[in-house]
C-alpha cells in the first residue's frame, strides 16, 4: 500500500532521531561452559561522548518474544554502571537457574549512557499533515457485513505498519455471528522491565452507511501517529498498540483481549483508549452533556458550563481505580501541550452508574481491573455527524486531533521512561556447538554405600583420559540440592561426596562432561 511504503522510509530516516548519542554495544562472541553453567559474552562499547555506560543482560526462552533481565547476582565482569567504552569487553552470565537448556536460548546485551530523553522533541514531531494522510488512507466504510473488504485492508494496513515500525505485530482471532474478526496487536519491548506495559489502542470497525472518519478514523490515525513517533526511541517498559475489532457490535474485540489475549508476562500499567479524537468546535452550545451527568460530575458540568458549552476541550475518562493515570495525562497535557484543554471525570466502580462513559473498548479493561482512560471529543454530544454519512474528513480539526496526540504520546513516554540505550542480539543456537545424538559418557560409575549416611563414594572406572565433570543432585520432584565440579583423572578414581545434610529421602545422581551424562539412584537414611 502506498502508505506503508512512507511509513517505512519515515522511520528509515529518523531511526536515529533524538539517538544519534547513544551508545553503540556489539556482541563479538560468546562461550558456553557447560560444568559452571557460565556464559562468558565478549563485547564492544563505543559512545561518541566516551560517556561511562550502565551494561546488562537479558535473556529470552520462548523465541525471542519476551526477554527477562539477569539478576545482578548473576552476572559478574564488565556489567553494570560505569562501564568505559572499549573494544575489549567481557562478562560471565551464571545461567545455573535457567529454566531451558541454554542452547535454546537468546540474550540481549544492552548499553545505556542514561542521557536524559527530550519529550519535548517527541511531541514536536506530531503532524497535522501525516494524521490527515493516515486517515485518508482508511476512511470509508468498514462493517463486517456492508463492507468486509474495506475492513479487512485495514485491518492489513493496521498490521504492516506495526511491522513496518519493528513491532512484534500478531492477529488475535475470534469470532462473532459466525464471522471471523481479528485484533491486530503489535508491542515495543522494553529495555528493562519490559512486563510492564503502557498501551495505546483505538478500534477501526464502523458502522453501515458512515464513512467513520471521526468515529473511529481519527482514533486509527492517533495511533499510527503515536506508532511513528515512539517507535524511534527506547524505553525502559513495553509500549503495545493495538487495533481493536467489533467495538460497534458491543466491544467484542477488546472483551476478547482482555479475557484471552493479555499475555501472561504483562503487566499493564495503564491503557489510552482514542476513541473519535478530531471534532472540535468553539461555537456556544455545540457541546451537549448525558443525561444526569451534571449530578454526577458537577465539576466536570460546570466547566462546560462556564465556555457556554463548546466543544473546545478533550473530555477524559476515567473511573476512581484509574485517578493515578487520570492524573498522568493531565500533567502531561499541562507540561508538554499547554493549549489543550481538558475536562476529566472519574466514574465509581466500572462505570456502570454512566451507560454513556462506557461506550468504548476502556470500559473492558475496567472489567478486567486495569487502569484505563478513553479520550474522546464527546462523541454524539458534540459531533452531529456520528453514525451518518456525513462523519468525513472534511468536518475534523486537525490541529485539535494533533493536539490529542501530543499530550497522549507524553503520557506513554514518561509512564514507559525513554532510556538513550541500544541493543545487540545473538540466538545461542546458532553460536554454540550443540548436537542432538547422545553421547556415552567416558566413565563407568559406580555409587557405593547405597543405602548410606550421606557421605558416599563415587567411583569412576576405566577413564581413558584426564577430564572435568559436572556433578548434580537431584530430589526426586526435580529439585536441584546439590552442586559441584569434578576432576576426573585417568585410569580408575574415587570422589568422596559429603551429602550428609540432605533429609532421608532417595535422590538421583547426574555426572555431566561435555555432551554426555550418566546417572543413578541413591538411598539418603541408613547407617554404613
Amino acid at each position: 500500500m502506498r502508505r506503508i511504503i512512507s511509513i517505512t522510509l519515515s522511520l528509515l530516516a529518523l531511526s536515529s532521531f533524538g539517538q544519534n548519542n547513544t551508545p553503540s554495544i556489539t556482541i563479538l562472541s560468546v562461550n558456553a561452559d557447560d560444568l559452571t553453567e557460565e556464559l562468558t559474552v565478549n563485547y564492544q562499547l563505543e559512545d561518541s561522548n566516551s560517556d561511562e555506560c550502565e551494561i546488562w543482560l537479558k535473556f529470552s526462552v520462548d523465541g525471542g518474544t519476551y526477554f527477562e533481565i539477569a539478576t545482578d547476582g548473576s552476572v559478574s565482569g564488565d556489567a553494570g554502571e560505569a562501564i568505559s567504552p572499549s573494544d575489549n569487553l567481557s562478562l560471565v552470565w551464571d545461567y545455573s537457574d535457567l529454566s531451558a537448556n541454554i542452547s535454546g536460548t537468546q540474550i540481549r546485551l544492552y548499553a545505556s549512557d542514561n542521557q536524559a530523553i527530550d519529550i519535548d522533541e517527541m511531541v514536536g514531531q506530531v503532524s497535522e499533515e501525516e494524521l490527515l494522510s493516515f486517515l485518508e488512507d482508511i476512511v470509508g466504510e468498514r462493517h463486517y457485513t456492508a463492507a468486509p473488504v474495506q475492513l479487512q485492508a485495514t485491518r492489513t494496513y493496521l498490521s504492516e505498519a506495526f511491522t513496518a515500525a519493528g513491532l512484534q505485530t500478531e492477529f488475535q482471532d475470534f469470532t462473532f455471528d459466525n464471522t471471523p474478526m481479528q485484533n491486530v496487536l503489535g508491542r515495543k519491548p522494553g529495555a528493562k522491565a519490559e512486563e510492564v506495559t503502557i498501551i495505546i489502542d483505538g478500534h477501526f470497525d464502523g458502522v453501515p452507511g458512515s464513512p467513520g472518519a471521526d468515529d473511529n478514523g481519527s482514533a486509527v490515525a492517533g495511533v499510527l501517529e503515536a506508532l511513528r513517533i515512539l517507535s524511534q526511541y527506547q524505553f525502559e517498559h513495553s509500549i503495545r498498540f493495538i487495533g481493536f475489532d467489533a467495538e460497534e457490535l458491543g466491544l467484542i474485540g477488546s472483551n476478547n483481549y482482555t479475557l484471552n489475549g493479555i499475555a501472561s508476562y504483562e503487566d499493564i500499567l495503564g491503557v489510552l483508549n482514542f476513541e473519535m479524537i478530531g471534532y472540535y468546535s468553539d461555537e456556544p452550545g455545540t457541546q451537549t452533556l448525558p443525561l444526569g451527568f451534571d449530578v454526577l460530575f458537577p465539576a466536570a458540568a460546570q466547566a462546560v458550563a462556564d465556555e457556554d458549552f463548546r466543544g473546545n476541550f478533550l473530555f477524559i475518562v476515567g473511573n476512581v481505580d484509574s485517578n493515578a493515570l487520570i492524573s498522568s495525562y493531565l500533567n502531561a497535557a499541562e507540561t508538554y501541550v499547554p493549549d489543550l484543554r481538558v475536562i476529566s471525570s472519574a466514574v465509581p466502580g466500572t462505570g456502570t452508574i454512566a451507560p454513556d462513559l462506557r461506550r468504548s473498548d476502556h470500559s473492558s479493561f475496567w472489567d478486567a481491573g486495569i487502569e484505563a482512560l478513553m479520550l474522546t471529543d464527546a462523541a454524539n454530544f458534540r459531533n452531529p455527524n456520528y453514525h451518518t454519512p456525513d462523519d468525513v474528513i472534511e468536518t475534523l480539526d486537525f490541529e485539535f486531533m494533533s493536539n490529542v496526540v501530543k499530550a497522549t504520546i507524553a503520557t506513554a513516554a514518561e509512564l514507559a521512561v525513554p532510556i538513550s540505550s541500544s541493543f545487540d542480539q545473538v540466538d545461542l543456537s546458532t553460536v554454540l556447538n550443540v548436537h542432538d545424538h547422545n553421547h556415552s559418557f567416558p566413565a563407568e560409575m559406580v555409587l557405593f554405600p547405597n543405602p548410606s549416611n550421606g557421605f558416599i563414594s563415587l567411583q569412576l572406572k576405566n577413564t581413558e583420559q584426564d577430564f572435568r565433570a559436572r556433578l548434580e543432585v537431584f530430589s526426586l520432584d526435580g529439585k536441584a540440592v546439590h552442586k559441584e565440579i569434578l576432576t576426573i583423572p585417568l585410569g580408575n578414581s574415587t570422589s568422596q561426596v559429603d551429602l550428609r545434610s540432605l533429609p532421608v529421602g532417595t535422590y538421583i545422581l547426574n555426572l555431566h562432561s561435555g555432551e554426555a551424562s550418566t546417572s543413578a539412584a541413591f538411598v539418603v537414611g541408613l547407617e554404613e
